[in-house]
């Protein structure tokens, strides 16, 4: 299927704002990795119904994301609305316009500590064996994928979602789906490289095992030690106060 079964994530939103509220469903998901590069939209009819909205206002957000240079829409062969390829180089444009600051990364660390660290819980105490068998599955090509900054990106983004899974929880999914949006902002840029993201902190085994131990509390803690460790990436490549160093 072209939709890879994503349109899960998807359900009706207020007419108030519709179109604004669509392109910028559409564009987290394209940000948290569901949606990358080369995969196809469904007809705006199927969209529409999908938002509970007029076939026109889908059109407007289609628009949108198209004059954002994160879609495009092919004719003849093919035809079809499509992620472009290069995605996540739009996504670094587009951030450079508006680069983040050492407060974004530290606001962004709280509330994945907040967010995530609860999920890393829940998902200790709720996990299945399959679903921690997916989860040893996704760790594994998260780990294979450390010397190519974009697969990287991908196989991190799906770890971390499916353990908002495992939380058994709609609202740290979706929440979930926003901090990795971010992430990919953050990231699109500025990776790092094949060292810092082989670094311990920034691979997933000790969380993993936490969560497969069945030991919630362990879980957050791995979680917090994780995050921290991606903040500390992440801090040469954000604007500093001025006449401030950044200190760790």
């Amino acid at each position: 299927m072209d939709d890879k079964g994503w349109t899960h994530h998807i359900s009706p939103v207020r007419s108030a704002g519709a179109a604004e509220a669509i392109a910028r469903r559409l564009g987290e998901l394209i940000g948290a990795r569901i949606l990358v590069g080369g995969d196809r939209l469904p007809p705006e009819k199927r969209l529409a119904e999908l938002f509970g909205v007029a076939v026109m206002t889908v059109r407007h957000s289609v628009a949108v994301l198209r004059e954002d240079g994160l879609i495009e829409t092919r004719r003849g062969r093919g035809a079809g609305t499509y992620v472009v390829a290069d995605v996540l180089s739009r996504i670094g444009e587009l951030t450079a316009l508006h680069p983040y600051t050492l407060a974004d990364v530290e606001e962004l660390t709280a509330w994945r500590i907040a967010v995530s660290g609860e999920a890393s819980a829940r998902a200790a105490d709720r996990a299945s064996e399959a679903g921690l068998a997916r989860m040893r599955e996704l760790e594994s090509a998260a780990d294979a994928a450390v010397a190519e900054p974009e697969e990287y990106r991908t196989a991190d983004a799906g770890l971390h979602l499916h353990i908002a899974e495992l939380s058994g929880s709609r609202r740290l999914l979706e929440a979930e789906q926003g901090i990795q949006h971010e992430l990919t902002r953050l990231l699109a840029g500025h990776p790092g490289g094949t060292g810092a993201r082989s670094m311990p902190d920034q691979l997933h085994r000790a969380l993993a095992a936490a969560i497969e131990g069945g030991d919630p509390a362990l879980a957050r803690a791995q979680f917090t030690v994780h995050a921290e460790a991606t903040a500390d990436l992440l801090l040469p490549f954000v604007q500093q106060p001025t006449g401030t160093a950044a200190s760790h």
